[in-house]
């Protein structure tokens, strides 16, 4: 499948149900392919990305539920603290989906079981992992920004839809526990991928975006 750029700039979003069709090796290369043409500062490319499947996937799934379900401290690699500035629009979301699915303010459980589906990466039979060599700097983490966005519009320009999860990374220990291969290297992001669920309810919600002007300036031309 071959969209028009625009059309997968405004397509796409995030999955959060998935069916259980498997990505055929010829699409997976073709969103490898387009995804690494990413600009990077100096062309450094820092990027590492992991496919992980099967009995592997089930192993960290089962590690990460552990973790959650145990009240463990999280420890990301990278800091996830929001700027108050930015804190309602987080808050804003998560009451939306929420709301979206049914599950009131004081139903403790169905929030629980909300936030576990993370863990699972909503049913998904692959993820991706994108990591980085210990100790990367700002650049090196915008640099990761653009691959991540190169990845996704190359995702859904081959049919597939994933999510970006930032979240599960929380526990990064666990990844690097389970996949031994990510021993020396940091987590940034997960994207579960696959072929969404058709007819899913919960697929079809969408999060909002900021109109343009809300963070859009021109500078003036005229001088001081």
């Amino acid at each position: 499948m071959n969209k028009k750029l625009n059309d997968c700039i405004k397509s796409r979003h995030s999955a959060r149900e998935f069916s259980e069709k498997e990505i055929p090796k010829n699409v997976l290369h073709e969103i490898l392919e387009m995804a690494r043409f990413a600009p990077s500062s100096k062309n450094t490319q820092p990027w590492k990305l992991s496919l992980v499947e099967g009995a592997r996937l089930e192993a960290l799934k089962k590690e990460l539920c552990l973790q959650f379900d145990n009240n463990v401290s999280c420890r990301p690699d990278f800091t996830q603290d929001l700027q108050e500035i930015y804190r309602p629009r987080a808050i804003a979301l998560g009451k939306s989906i929420l709301t979206y699915k049914g599950i009131a303010r004081e139903d403790k459980e169905g929030r629980r079981l909300h936030d576990r589906a993370n863990f699972e990466f909503f049913g998904a039979n692959a993820i991706l992992i994108l990591s980085v060599l210990p100790e990367p700097n700002e650049t090196t983490l915008m640099d990761l920004g653009i691959f991540a966005g190169y990845l996704m519009l190359a995702i859904e320009n081959a049919g597939l839809s994933c999510c970006p999860q930032v979240s599960v990374a929380n526990y990064a220990d666990s990844f690097r526990k389970i996949l031994p291969e990510l021993s020396e290297e940091k987590i940034a992001m997960v994207f579960p991928l696959g072929y969404a669920l058709e007819n899913s309810h919960l697929n079809a919600f969408e999060s909002t975006r900021e109109p343009y002007e809300n963070w859009f300036r021109k500078i003036s031309k005229t001088t001081l």
